[in-house]
């Protein structure tokens, strides 16, 4: 009685499983299609048979691949298939050995009208979904090119040499310079100019989260880690740049406790997020950056000289502000037209006289500190051009010691006697670059606009400053 029941179970299995997964399909480890059934090459609109093809070659979005490598089978999910969203099941095959030798998959065709209104349900949810992992991925882009870093001097000429060179390495990078010198620009140009360029780029301030926390941050905390942890666990750092660039700042802040795991991770490639003994895989690049001498942490014990030789395979020296006043005309004009588009303000200039004000400054804050500077000044005043006068109110400070050398300016180029004539330079140059970008776009004001990198304010201003018509 038993065994008759047991066949009648099997054959109502097997009756069940035809009319229910007619369309199916097998592929092996390469994930290359070995075997497809008539119903599913006629349901994909094949006129040949697929046998050894790619499964993804015909279905750019199969499972089975996943199921290949992880040996984990999908169950009743859903897939767009030629339009139309379908749920299929796909399951992990073994040999005699227990090795995996491929997958099986199946599509459900039988009973859709049951699952339609799930269906349609489904499909606004998933390209919701897909919106809302672009717009992710979007926000984890980095936004620098190396031809936003603006500078021709040598050093900077030299600095963005060495970042291009170094882009080709799949090596850490260490950024070295002190603050507002543009680390971080530099860290995502260097990642848009890498093969990783299509992965994420994320950033961590060391200096900003507090001790206790950075590891949760660096390694993802697990579901139910501690008192108050969220259910559904974090992900970290490590995790969300996975296949990109992981940047750390402020890197010689970090804990000699908190150094150690970092250099676990970087050589084994592997971490355990908290409250985890599951080890996960990472691939990542790092970009350290320091405003910090790390020679003279190292000789002080407050950071692993193993993990400074990691981080140090390719260093780059980000020169100060003052060491490169040559690049200060060229920085302050585009520092303007960014406040002025982010303030929807009208065109402003600094007057040949305030100009070489800013270069006796030495800019101990560098870019970021010109870029205050050059804030303030507009919000001071509605003329269109910034003096000398208004540049001292907003540095009050100016007077107390904060001269840059003689000799620095007279070897910079900046003494008094050589500014007109390179403000004359730069008005030649201004003027043949827009005169050249109208006759592309045939005198076309936005287009000229956009090929320069500046508003239409700023285009319009500058043509009737230089007697453009």
């Amino acid at each position: 009685m038993q065994q008759q029941l047991e066949h009648q179970a099997l054959d109502f299995f097997q009756q069940s499983f035809a009319s229910f997964y007619q369309h199916s399909i097998a592929v092996d480890t390469a994930s290359r299609v070995t075997w497809i059934s008539d119903s599913y090459q006629t349901f994909l609109a094949l006129d040949r048979s697929p046998v050894g093809r790619l499964i993804t070659e015909i279905l750019p979005n199969s499972f089975m691949p996943r199921v290949v490598s992880s040996g984990t089978p999908v169950l009743l999910d859903m897939l767009n298939i030629n339009g139309q969203w379908v749920v299929v099941s796909s399951f992990p095959l073994k040999d005699k050995s227990g090795q995996i030798s491929g997958a099986f998959g199946f599509v459900a065709v039988d009973q859709m009208q049951r699952i339609k209104p799930l269906l349609e349900r489904y499909a606004p949810l998933q390209l919701q979904l897909k919106k809302a992992q672009q717009e992710l991925h979007a926000s984890r882009r980095a936004r620098y090119t190396l031809s936003q870093c603006i500078g021709n001097s040598v050093s900077m000429k030299r600095l963005k040499q060495q970042v291009a060179q170094a882009a080709g390495y799949d090596l850490a990078v260490m950024l070295q310079g002190e603050t507002g010198t543009g680390k971080e620009l530099f860290a995502q140009a260097l990642h848009n100019l890498s093969l990783r360029s299509n992965g994420p780029f994320v950033s961590v301030n060391v200096a900003a989260i507090p001790e206790g926390l950075l590891e949760a941050e660096f390694f993802g905390v697990s579901p139910g880690a501690y008192t108050g942890a969220d259910r559904k666990g974090r992900e970290g750092k490590f995790k969300l740049a996975q296949g990109g660039t992981l940047f750390l700042d402020e890197i010689g802040d970090m804990s000699l406790e908190l150094q150690s795991k970092l250099l676990r991770v970087i050589e084994e490639k592997e971490f355990e997020s908290l409250g985890s003994n599951r080890l996960q895989t990472v691939d990542v690049r790092i970009i350290a950056a320091t405003c910090q001498s790390l020679e003279e942490l190292v000789a002080a014990k407050k950071f692993r000289p193993d993990l400074y030789y990691r981080l140090t395979t390719l260093p780059l020296n980000l020169p100060p502000l003052r060491e490169r006043l040559d690049d200060l005309p060229n920085l302050c004009e585009r520092l303007l037209d960014e406040i002025v588009i982010s303030h929807n303000g009208h065109y402003r200039q600094l007057s040949i006289d305030a100009l070489e004000l800013l270069g006796h400054y030495h800019w101990p804050g560098n870019v970021r500190e010109l870029k205050n500077v050059l804030q303030r000044a507009c919000v001071a005043t509605d003329d269109e051009v910034i003096e000398p006068a208004l540049i001292r109110q907003v540095l009050p400070h100016f007077e107390a010691g904060d001269m840059a050398s003689s000799s620095r300016r007279h070897q910079l180029n900046l003494a008094h006697h050589s500014l007109p004539s390179l403000a004359q330079t730069m008005q030649k140059a201004e003027r043949e670059a827009i005169l050249s970008a109208l006759g592309s776009t045939s005198n076309h004001k936005s287009k000229t606009a956009q090929v320069l990198g500046i508003s239409r304010a700023s285009l319009y201003e500058k043509m009737r400053r230089l007697g453009i018509q």
